[in-house]
């Protein structure tokens, strides 16, 4: 059977394919250079890139995504990724290139073999095609290939998503804009007598001044996405929802910092190699480490990361990705996560908290080729996670130094931190985040999986002594600089009142309190 190009683009090793021309520029290739020099926290809902802390289809789990361009004058180039919960391995990404005011929306389940799965029946064009990406599962070439096959499947189940423009798409006669946008609520997808630029895109161009002419017609990527998301869980009549976090492109020389528009960061959904990964992205296994190895050939596909150049820089070159890497860190940094947990037995109440860390990939990886699955570091990313900070489990990064206190309702509290038990482990267990998007169940008696979402890919449980009440984790991170940390409470319990035939379950959820810096 003829493989399509995302199983060949994500599945296999990519060798003999020739070398990207891709040029990301400070200034100098574009007619119309970005005007962005920082990235911050935004507090609008919408933004240049979209973070989706947490995704399962764990125990009858599904992620409703729901993905909106707020902008009605320019089309969007979007890119989508799938990263695993353990230690942020690409499971699965493609393209969507949003029409001004579209919405694109997918389901993701888990199939027969257990591996998560993205359906979608929206007409918005994507790359690779609606068929394509309705048949293909997720991909386990990226995890560790010395465990099972069901622990590989298991590690496409939780996880976190990444969204990013890449670039607009003003309005035009010319180029994508009349193949992407919708008439009577269909879009074309496909190039027409006169116009190449959907398959012209499949190859990598030499600058961003290429993709801004008329012949592709791509500008400067500007805000205004926004998702949406549900956790549903049918079997169980539970269900918890958010918005994605967002994060905006800005020029702060400006008080208040205003909203400025990025470099074009669009590269092909195609598996041809990327000559000089480095001048692209911070992944230490793309190169970025100290021996400046190769752990992972990348491939077009692979890029734009979250540390792809997206703003001005005046640091040399050779550190834009690590600089990149950096902002994106600083603009979701903590130093304190702070919500509630329930675990009353009379309404069967129970919590688990996900604690997603988008950025901590750029610092530190995991190389699963070596006998024993080893660290590789970035040591230009290393403010916030580095050797001083993080240990291997198994072949899970963690997270060392996190202390942490619980208080019940009627304010009591244990005497010190160590009184409050990490389970399975000692009151001075070195380790609370074990993965890249961590679960912590409260209560669980440490259960193999998390008591709300089933979780099981990167799981802590935490014995704090009492029923229900509040918690703080203090985050101080390598230098006391905080961890870059997203996420929430999930709460399931029941309502014994119920008249019978009613379902009496519910399902709550609320975003962590931070103490930023």
């Amino acid at each position: 059977m003829k493989k399509n190009v995302l199983a060949l683009s994500i599945a296999t090793a990519v060798v003999g394919f020739a070398g990207s021309a891709h040029a990301i520029q400070q200034i100098g290739n574009s007619a119309t250079p970005a005007t962005a020099n920082d990235l911050q926290f935004g507090n609008t809902g919408t933004g240049h890139m979209l973070l989706v802390p947490y995704f399962s289809t764990q125990d009858g789990n599904a992620m409703l995504l729901s993905l909106i361009n707020t902008d009605t004058v320019n089309g969007k180039a979007v890119k989508v990724r799938f990263r695993g919960a353990r230690n942020s391995d690409d499971i699965f990404d493609f393209q969507v290139f949003l029409s001004p005011g579209d919405v694109w929306t997918a389901n993701v389940s888990k199939n027969a073999d257990g591996l998560s799965y993205l359906t979608t029946e929206d007409n918005t064009c994507t790359k690779p095609a609606k068929a394509t990406l309705n048949s293909t599962p997720f991909i386990t070439s990226r995890l560790n290939s010395k465990v099972t096959a069901e622990e590989r499947a298991n590690g496409t189940r939780e996880g976190y998503v990444e969204i990013f423009n890449m670039a607009d798409i003003p309005k035009s006669t010319t180029g994508l804009y009349p193949l992407i946008k919708h008439a009577n609520s269909i879009a074309k997808c496909a190039n027409d007598s006169t116009n190449t630029a959907w398959t012209a895109i499949n190859t990598d161009l030499a600058n961003e001044a290429a993709y801004e002419a008329p012949a592709i017609g791509m500008a400067n990527p500007t805000t205004g996405l926004a998702a949406n998301w549900t956790i549903m869980n049918v079997p169980k009549a539970l269900s918890w929802s958010g918005t994605a976090t967002a994060i905006e492109a800005v020029d702060s020389n400006v008080v208040p910092a205003a909203l400025a528009t990025g470099n074009i960061v669009y590269f092909p959904q195609t598996n041809v190699n990327v000559a000089n990964p480095t001048t692209y992205s911070a992944d230490a296994l793309f190169g970025a480490n100290a021996a400046a190895k190769v752990y992972v050939k990348p491939a077009m596909y692979d890029l734009p990361d979250m540390s792809t150049p997206y703003t001005l820089n005046t640091n040399a070159a050779a550190t834009w990705p690590a600089d990149q890497a950096v902002k994106l860190a600083d603009a979701i940094t903590t130093r304190a996560v702070i919500n509630e947990y329930w675990t009353e037995p009379d309404i069967k109440a129970e919590t688990d908290w996900v604690f997603s860390m988008p950025t901590r990939r750029y610092a530190v990886a995991v190389d699963y080729s070596a006998a024993t699955p080893a660290a590789v570091y970035n040591p230009a990313v290393n403010k916030h996670f580095a050797e001083t900070n993080t240990t291997m489990n198994g072949d899970a990064v963690c997270v060392l130094n996190v202390s942490y206190t619980a208080w019940d309702r009627e304010e009591n509290s244990p005497a010190s931190p160590d009184d409050v038990v990490i389970s399975p482990g000692t009151p001075t267990a070195p380790t609370l985040f074990c993965g890249e998007t961590s679960v912590l169940s409260f209560n669980n008696a440490g259960a193999a999986q998390s008591a709300v979402l089933a979780a099981s890919v990167a799981l802590k449980d935490m014995d704090t002594g009492f029923t229900n009440g509040w918690a703080q984790l203090n985050t101080p991170g390598a230098t006391s600089a905080g961890l870059p940390i997203l996420g929430q409470a999930y709460v399931s319990a029941y309502n014994p009142s119920v008249a019978a035939g009613t379902a009496g379950n519910f399902g709550v959820n609320w975003g962590h309190r931070f103490v930023r810096p």
